[in-house]
């Protein structure tokens, strides 16, 4: 199966690949929930070209963001039809902490586009987790829902594969949970960096798993495959 990264290895890279791989996968765990990392407005921005929408959206992913939130929309609603938690991240700052950055920029709560979306806007049930550091194992509760709910597996997709993504998996993998990334449900600004992001990730330390895999972890039918002529 062609991978994001394929394109970016060189020949050198495949064959050291070739002859050893350098991890190899772990199960998904016995009981799982499915984490969505900081799925904002000012990390999606529009479905137009990024460098077009800077000034509006800084953290903008644009085209890539659009085309992982209808993957994210079929792994939401399986999960929840099955009822697995689903938690969300946000990366925001609160007035109340006299915190400079939650006077003004995207990330403050009183900006809109710290909001989440509402193509993959929680709803009742979901667990929100806040953050102000990449990841979502860093000074936040997380450890402690997970441990509550007796979670040892993680479903990530989300914003950004090289940074809020890949440092959850890095703590999270640390602290001994079982995490896998959905490689068509995760984006980035810059292709080189998502690519990468998911070669380190599945090379060092966690599973890059595909849509139709996620869902059957959940336990619903991989998506209908169109018919090709």
């Amino acid at each position: 199966m062609a991978r994001v990264w394929d394109k970016f290895l060189t020949e050198d890279d495949k064959k050291v690949i070739a002859k050893r791989n350098l991890r190899e996968p772990s199960g998904p765990g016995e009981n799982i929930a499915l984490l969505v990392i900081d799925m904002q407005v000012t990390a999606c921005g529009e479905d137009m070209p990024i460098h077009e929408q800077l000034d509006r959206y800084p953290g903008a992913c644009g085209p890539h963001a659009w085309k992982a939130i209808p993957v994210q929309q079929r792994l939401l609603a399986a999960a929840r039809e099955v009822g697995m938690p689903v938690i969300y991240s946000k990366h925001i700052f609160h007035g109340y902490t006299g915190m400079a950055r939650a006077k003004e920029g995207v990330f403050s709560e009183t900006d809109p586009r710290s909001e989440v979306p509402a193509e993959v806007a929680m709803q009742a049930g979901d667990i929100l987790v806040e953050k102000q550091t990449p990841s979502c194992f860093a000074y936040t509760n997380l450890p402690l829902i997970l441990n509550e709910l007796q979670i040892d597996g993680l479903i990530v997709v989300g914003n950004s594969t090289s940074g809020c993504v890949r440092a959850t998996c890095v703590d999270g993998a640390g602290a001994g949970f079982r995490m896998s990334v959905v490689e068509e449900g995760v984006f980035d600004r810059i292709e080189m960096s998502h690519a990468a992001a998911l070669f380190d990730m599945q090379f060092k330390i966690c599973n890059v798993i595909d849509e139709a895999e996620a869902l059957s972890i959940i336990g619903a039918p991989a998506p209908a495959k169109l018919a090709t002529a």
